[in-house]
């Protein structure tokens, strides 16, 4: 009889822990699944060439990207824009500490000691965080400025220009800069800051 009480007590042992384990495993199946909200992609070393009928128009390098889900584009290290015109030929440069790219606007945000420099007209820019249109093709700010060129250095908060900086607006401007004047015909100098 001992023999018999102690192969059940097994057997319900046996049965009792399969039991507990298939409970285990439906209540892992019945929870709500877990959506993954992480980068989609991270890229080292990264490198894009755009371009226009075969030809290379810019240029975006930077050491690090992160894709994320909704396919908007972190660039944590430094990132480098280059445009090139339409003999390839390169004419202005873009450079800040970071980046973000929102796909849905076309719209770059290049952050942190950010510096733009035209080649051709011999002008930069300066500011904290630089707006880059690549469909609307401007690139334009709110945040305080200085741009200079071989003869003016013109402070401000907002402006806007073209993305080959050829021409550009700006706001709640300071400084003294030359302007040519047809009345003396040669150069007079404005001052602007009483505006």
């Amino acid at each position: 009889m001992a023999t018999i009480s102690i192969r059940n007590l097994i057997l319900c042992l046996f049965v009792s822990g399969n039991l507990l384990l298939v409970s285990c495993e439906d209540k892992k199946k019945t929870g709500a699944p877990q959506k993954y909200n992480g980068p989609m992609m991270v890229t080292d070393n990264l490198s894009i060439m755009l371009s226009d009928s075969g030809k290379t128009t810019i240029k975006v390098t930077t050491a690090k990207q992160i894709k994320l889900q909704n396919e908007d584009e972190i660039y944590p290290k430094t990132v480098y824009v280059t445009f090139f015109d339409k003999n390839g030929v390169e004419y202005s440069s873009l450079r800040g500490d970071s980046g973000r790219y929102f796909r849905n606007e076309g719209l770059y945000k290049v952050m942190g000691n950010v510096f733009f420099f035209n080649r051709l007209q011999q002008q930069s820019l300066s500011t904290d965080l630089l707006n880059w249109s690549s469909t609307r093709k401007i690139i334009y700010t709110d945040y305080p400025f200085i741009i200079k060129t071989r003869f003016d250095e013109i402070h401000g908060i907002g402006m806007e220009a073209d993305q080959d900086f050829t021409h550009y607006t700006m706001r709640k401007t300071k400084g003294v800069f030359a302007i040519d004047s047809l009345e003396t015909g040669g150069a007079a100098e404005v001052d602007t800051t009483s505006n």
